[in-house]
């Protein structure tokens, strides 16, 4: 997809608590995609796609969807790579796959096992919790240019396709977290530095 660059400056998160009105565009189900592709849809995609990459450039990031900047759209950006030191702390992290952008993504759980693991977010600044979800799904998903999509993720890459389809049914991570588990990111920066730590023998 050949998409001219954005040249406004990249929009902020939607940043939500518990004051965020309930009707926000990050709790609000969005809106399907229809094809061909309007040119404020490629860029309504191209601007997800330049956050995404200035995230990369900045700390890392594995997938980004559109709700967050506040596009309420169906479609999400991520990745997902093969890095030694992210597997010693995700040793789920068995699959990859290269930079992708998503439409109308959906999932189904394949089997009943379920795993749990932190996960934190953007929308939610310094915040991490141990989030439970399928081991195993089938996605489906449309690209850019329509084409349909379809195949089976597990371990750490269904967790990541799981947290960014939430995102397009305005969910997030600590729906699924007991209040009394959420940490600080320093928190959870100290207890995966320990955990780095002894995987590494130190």
């Amino acid at each position: 997809m050949t998409i001219s660059s954005v040249s406004n400056p990249l929009p902020d998160y939607i940043i939500w608590n518990e004051q965020t009105a309930a009707d926000s565009v990050i709790r609000t189900p969005a809106r399907a995609m229809k094809f061909p592709l309007t040119e404020q849809d490629k860029a309504d995609i191209e601007t997800l796609n330049e956050k995404y990459e200035l995230e990369i450039l900045k700390q890392g990031c594995a997938g980004l969807a559109a709700p967050q900047i506040g596009i309420s759209k169906q479609f999400i950006i991520f990745a997902l790579h093969d890095e030694p030191r992210l597997k010693k702390w995700r040793p789920d992290l068995t699959q990859t796959m290269p930079k992708s952008v998503w439409l109308n993504p959906s999932w189904e759980p394949l089997g009943l096992e379920i795993s749990e693991a932190f996960e934190a977010c953007f929308t939610i600044p310094e915040t991490s919790g141990p989030v439970k979800r399928y081991t195993k799904i089938k996605y489906t998903a449309y690209d850019v240019q329509g084409n349909f999509l379809e195949g089976i993720a597990e371990g750490f890459l269904a967790r990541v396709i799981q947290h960014e389809i939430d995102h397009l049914k305005g969910v997030l991570f600590i729906d699924y977290v007991d209040k009394k588990d959420l940490l600080s990111f320093d928190e959870y920066r100290e207890r995966r530095k320990k955990a780095m730590e002894m995987i590494d023998g130190k």
